[in-house]
């Protein structure tokens, strides 16, 4: 029997499940339940994903620092260190995270789960000078999502399913963790608080896209799609740093070219798929848990080819205010016709394309242009990055 979106349960965030690619072909070649499992397991382990790629980014941080690495910082990707789905490369950290996010402010990521409306998750990250000093996870039985607003009495886990505006929720949810980080830290109890409001099925398609023009163009989209649908943010930032507004407002290719060229200098990076238990990585959570994401969502990628910078740009998504999208389950996405990214045109396995890869080309490389072996920058990820050759 096909899967198709009318397996979904009704909840209030399932409309935006088409505009989350990864999670539809996982539910077409694997089903809903499968979808479920795999969205409530992840949702559960944020904690270990994350601590391992901060993990990995704070070494190779120190690495770059104490010159223990054998390869430039401008060859090396991580996660950032201040949002850990974006692939960066590490020299330019520091100065991306200073023009984004100022000199000195706390950023809390507060994950709803989809299909309970509660806050599961939230990583804090204090910045001084665009690097963290300070940094904690709340999982989802830790104690402290029970504390409650001073002022409306709400537990922090039930604020989205109290006010029902995402606004809202980020305002309250700031009055409760400010407090907690005057409380831990007072000596930065003047520095800016930002809050991003983010749904769990929206935080685990971004962990899961190949590149960090897909990300980038995926985060815009989740973001605007309240001008483009009339829709509440599926991302909300609150309140707004000034230039990444200003930024993340503008329209989808200008917005993806500034940030490029903030993370990469446009340079195209195929995200290592950086979990517990894969490509290296330490634990066991992934191989235990969703093994079937391997051939069933990256494979399948791999197999109909990757898109290079210029075919994410010029994509067109539907117009998702348009009642026949969803009768007629018109959810594919249209991109231009060209050369794509496969592991047998770079010359490597699908398991060697999964570790990352850097590649020389960007938004001006020819859409009829061969991606071969020769554009290989290096291969990895932060302290295992692999030297190819020099741009």
């Amino acid at each position: 029997m096909k899967n198709t979106y009318g397996d979904i349960p009704d909840f209030p965030t399932k409309k935006y499940f088409p505009m989350s690619r990864n999670l539809m072909i996982t539910l077409y070649q694997s089903g809903w339940e499968y979808l479920k499992m795999a969205l409530t397991e992840t949702v559960l382990n944020f904690k270990d994903i994350v601590n391992v790629r901060l993990d990995d980014s704070i070494n190779t941080s120190k690495d770059i620092m104490e010159d223990k690495m054998n390869i430039p910082p401008e060859l090396v990707f991580t996660f950032s260190l201040f949002v850990p789905v974006l692939g960066i490369r590490s020299d330019l950290q520091q100065g991306t995270n200073v023009l984004l996010f100022g000199n000195s402010c706390d950023v809390s990521f507060a994950s709803i789960d989809d299909l309970t409306g509660e806050i599961k998750f939230i990583l804090n990250n204090h910045l001084e000078q665009g690097l963290p000093t300070n940094w904690f996870i709340v999982n989802h039985n830790d104690e402290l999502l029970n504390r409650r607003h001073l002022k409306l009495g709400y537990k922090i886990k039930d604020i989205p399913k109290k006010t029902k505006k995402m606004k809202k929720s980020a305002r309250y949810l700031i009055d409760i963790l400010k407090d907690i980080r005057n409380e831990r830290t007072p000596q930065w109890k003047n520095s800016d608080y930002y809050t991003v409001l983010l749904y769990s099925g929206g935080m685990c398609n971004a962990g899961l896209e190949s590149s960090n023009y897909e990300i980038l163009s995926y985060v815009w989209e989740g973001v605007n799609i309240d001008k483009t649908a009339g829709w509440r943010q599926y991302f909300l930032w609150y309140p707004w740093p000034t230039f990444l507004q200003t930024i993340m407002r503008m329209p989808r290719k200008q917005c993806v070219l500034r940030m490029a060229g903030l993370i990469s200098s446009h340079k195209h990076y195929i995200n290592q798929m950086q979990f517990p238990g894969i490509c290296g990585n330490p634990g066991d959570w992934f191989m235990d848990t969703i093994p079937e994401t391997i051939d069933k969502l990256w494979y399948v990628k791999m197999d109909e080819g990757l898109p290079t910078p210029a075919q994410t740009l010029g994509y067109k998504a539907q117009d998702w205010r348009e009642k026949k999208v969803f009768d007629e389950l018109e959810f594919d996405y249209e991109y231009p016709k060209g050369e794509k990214i496969t592991p047998e045109g770079l010359g490597m396995s699908k398991e060697e394309l999964l570790r990352g890869v850097y590649l020389d080309i960007n938004h001006e490389t020819s859409l009829s242009e061969k991606i071969d072996e020769t554009k290989i920058i290096s291969k990895g990820m932060g302290r295992s990055t692999e030297l190819i050759r020099e741009p």
